[in-house]
């Protein structure tokens, strides 16, 4: 029998991010530099985190993911998220639970065109030579230090990210509603490094995941790539399996 997330993001659909429309234009980021650390969490510690169209991944992980983007529409900014590990049918998904941006514009405009429960802080990104460092900020509270620690080269072929699924209401069939919304970019690999995550600051609760702990490393990346942010493609209903209430927006990314 498969497992099942117990999230019902329909009773707390006035605390999600609203979209006016599901055709957003793209948004293209290149020279991106994204680290990624993986994570494992207990299980019980992600209960009624995920919601119950999607299943928890076994064993149980996050990833926190800080990025530094030095062009876009909005000009340059940095953004730190947390995601869990997840699937939607088959596919391997990161359900975004929470999100900082540098700028407040880059923020407002991630809300409204994808749907990421993003808030305005500090976000910091350092890379030298044997790490690269990250530092979140919320007010004057530090909510995520952490680290890659020893980076060793890798080719991009070796790094694979996962597609990204958010929770936001979105007008379909001609009413405003709650959707997961499958967010997918591109990458273009112009540098890779793997090494030891390290994490010595995390609040759960500022990340909108209260009770969740953080266990022992599994890996992490650290790429320079030209990504993006996608036109969306699918939406999904967030009680039905995935099978069941997948919904096509838009047949590829040819359309873009």
């Amino acid at each position: 029998m498969p497992l099942y997330g117990t999230l019902d993001i329909t009773q707390s659909s006035a605390r999600l991010p609203t979209l006016a429309h599901l055709d957003t234009e793209a948004w293209t980021l290149p020279k991106a530099e994204t680290m990624q650390l993986l994570i494992e969490v207990p299980r019980a510690s992600t209960d009624g985190l995920l919601p119950k169209a999607m299943h928890p991944a076994l064993p149980s992980y996050v990833i926190l993911a800080v990025a530094r983007y030095p062009e876009s529409p909005t000009g340059p900014f940095n953004l730190a998220m947390l995601r869990l590990g997840s699937r939607a049918g088959a596919h391997p998904r990161g359900f975004l639970l929470g999100a900082v941006a540098s700028s407040d514009t880059a923020a407002k405009e991630l809300r409204a065109r994808w749907g990421f429960p993003v808030e305005t802080g500090e976000v910091k990104f350092l890379r030298r030579h044997d790490r690269v460092m990250a530092t979140v900020k919320k007010g004057t509270d530090t909510i995520l230090d952490c680290a890659l620690v020893n980076p060793q080269p890798v080719a991009g072929s070796d790094v694979q990210y996962i597609n990204w699924v958010t929770a936001a209401n979105a007008p379909l069939d001609g009413a405003i509603q709650p959707l997961l919304i499958q967010v997918d970019p591109k990458y273009t690999f112009y540098r890779a490094d793997r090494g030891e995550p390290q994490v010595s600051t995390f609040d759960a609760t500022a990340w909108n995941a209260p009770g969740l702990q953080l266990a022992g490393p599994i890996i992490g990346t650290c790429c320079t790539v030209d990504t993006d942010l996608p036109r969306i493609r699918f939406v999904m209903d967030p009680l039905k399996p995935v099978f069941l209430g997948t919904r096509r927006i838009r047949e590829s990314r040819a359309d873009e």
